[in-house]
């Protein structure tokens, strides 16, 4: 079983600028937690924003920063050895194929070939009309940047036709140090279409909480397809979120988290996630709460 700290929303916690987040991320690193991952979202329309949080209670304020993760990571990767580098999960249709492909290529050079990438296509739309990328036809488009990318890292020159973009003989440097295999998560609901797009294309599924009861049967079902792409499933990421549990007098109930990842493991998860800042209210849990994190490997 891996580890990994998703530290999105821990600038109110440290009290300080973001700097004192990257201090946790280096102290994971330190510790040999596996992952370092944030979320992402380029901004939020007001309206939106409040109906999200009514209708699924989405959990962020407003107000909320969200550092963008790629620049975020380069910052991490600067200041680390050993820790991976992700997020859960980077939006990648808001951003140029082109672009996000010599960005995470950019990251996993300075990181010395350290990076997984969680990739999913969002749900505001008018988040994607503030950056001027189409919304309809998002999930076609996810596919259109994994191949783009695949030959963009791989011997050059690359090739490649697109819903809304195409290149031929082309060449950008530098290539990731995994080259055109640098790993990709998604983080799409487990619908028939995705658990395909996931088989051929990804190597491994970034679960939204919300679909955690259908895990074992959707993690079988996409195992299976892999094979028949002829592709190893046993080679497949699962990265499960675990929430925060806590005691009757308040205090955070370790055994009921260790038991909740034993769960998640046996149930067929690889990697399980922790939000730092649903188990750390202060900053003097946080170190405390990475040796716990750190003691659950294996």
């Amino acid at each position: 079983m891996k580890a990994s700290v998703n530290i999105l929303g821990l600038e109110s916690t440290v009290g300080r600028d973001v700097q004192g987040v990257i201090d946790v991320a280096v102290a994971a690193d330190r510790k040999g937690i596996d992952f370092v991952s944030l979320g992402d979202h380029l901004g939020f329309n007001r309206e939106t924003h409040e109906e999200r949080r009514q209708s699924y209670g989405f959990p962020f304020v407003l107000e909320e920063p969200w550092p963008e993760p790629i620049t975020f990571l380069t910052a991490v990767a600067a200041c680390t050895t050993q820790i991976r580098l992700s997020a859960f999960v980077l939006i990648a249709p808001l951003r140029p194929a082109l672009l996000l492909a010599k960005q995470l290529a950019t990251l996993d050079r300075i990181s010395n070939g350290r990076v997984m990438m969680g990739l999913g296509v969002g749900w505001q739309e008018k988040e994607f009309r503030a950056a001027g990328m189409p919304f309809d036809g998002r999930f076609g488009d996810l596919e259109d940047y994994v191949g783009a990318m695949r030959s963009l890292w791989g011997p050059p020159p690359a090739s490649y036709k697109g819903r809304n973009f195409e290149f031929d003989d082309f060449y950008s440097f530098p290539l990731p140090v995994q080259g055109a295999e640098l790993p990709i998560l998604f983080g799409l609901k487990p619908t028939d279409r995705n658990l395909d797009r996931m088989a051929r294309l990804s190597q491994g599924w970034a679960l939204n909480p919300a679909d955690r009861a259908d895990f074992v049967e959707k993690s079988r079902e996409l195992k299976r397809r892999c094979a028949e792409y002829g592709r190893d499933p046993e080679q497949l990421e699962f990265e499960v979120g675990q929430g925060a549990k806590w005691t009757s007098d308040g205090k955070l109930d370790r055994d009921a988290i260790r038991a909740g990842v034993q769960g998640a493991e046996e149930d067929g998860a690889t990697i399980v996630s922790f939000l730092v800042r649903d188990y750390c209210r202060t900053e003097d849990e946080i170190e405390p709460f990475l040796d716990f994190v750190a003691s659950l490997k294996g």
